[in-house]
């Protein structure tokens, strides 16, 4: 598998050409459904619920039927948890889709062997529903190898130690979806070695494989659109040129 590239495919196809233990460490953000629950629901006790579409670039279907779409990530995450090594870990970025006056968890999550659930209180949200608390956290779920394994973990080189951490969302990026630069570099720093094989499924803008660069780690990434994979691809160059001058 070419290291420090970005294969512009479906994840899957490039994880059935990855081998087995080969991936010291994946941190990823999924498609989040969000648009199977875009449309506006009618006032319900004298409130009106409304819920945000991410219009993603291409012909990507952010509308699954919610048993597909649960079949699909499952099938994503074990196939993440095949290639990652002993003591690798998987960083899943996930979050509460609220509808119709309840909450549907990404419950799948906990058919694999979670080792911790974090928290990113984002500070703000796009979704200002007036019949719920404003919702401005995500989940990061920390899953492991196996039950038995113990992952590295240098907890003193991490920026943020606490399970709870405060990060802005990055409003520069023109992605549908980003996560900030510090979410992915926190973890590298945390579960990973210089030298080390980073992985992101859903690379989108290459915020993963940036952070992999700046901290001298190989990346392999996979993106289905064209036009986010040029961006990320343009992204890395500007920090890979960067650390030329320092």
């Amino acid at each position: 598998m070419k290291l420090n590239y970005i294969h512009n495919e479906d994840c899957l196809d490039t994880l059935s050409e990855i081998p087995d233990n080969s991936i010291n460490l994946i941190i990823t953000s999924p498609p989040y459904n969000k648009s199977y629950w875009s449309s506006n629901q009618n006032i319900n006790n004298g409130f009106k619920t409304k819920s945000r579409f991410i219009n993603y670039d291409g012909d990507f279907n952010d509308k699954l039927k919610p048993k597909k779409y649960i079949k699909w990530q499952k099938k994503v995450i074990k196939e993440c948890i095949r290639v990652l090594t002993d003591d690798g870990s998987i960083f899943y970025n996930h979050i509460d889709i609220l509808k119709n006056h309840n909450t549907i968890h990404p419950h799948f999550v906990y058919d694999f062997p979670v080792k911790q659930i974090l928290i990113w209180n984002r500070l703000n949200t796009p979704k200002l529903d007036k019949s719920y608390f404003f919702p401005k956290n995500e989940y990061v779920f920390w899953i492991k190898k196996t039950k038995e394994s113990k992952p590295k973990f240098y907890k003193n080189k991490c920026v943020f130690q606490k399970s709870i951490f405060t990060l802005i969302a990055d409003k520069n990026n023109k992605h549908p979806a980003p996560f900030p630069l510090e979410l992915p570099n926190n973890f590298i720093l945390a579960c990973s070695d210089k030298g080390d094989i980073v992985y992101d499924p859903f690379m989108g803008s290459g915020t993963t494989a940036v952070a992999s660069v700046i901290n001298k780690r190989n990346y392999i990434g996979s993106e289905i659109s064209k036009k986010y994979a040029k961006v990320a691809n343009k992204r890395i160059e500007q920090h890979k040129q960067q650390g030329t001058l320092w």
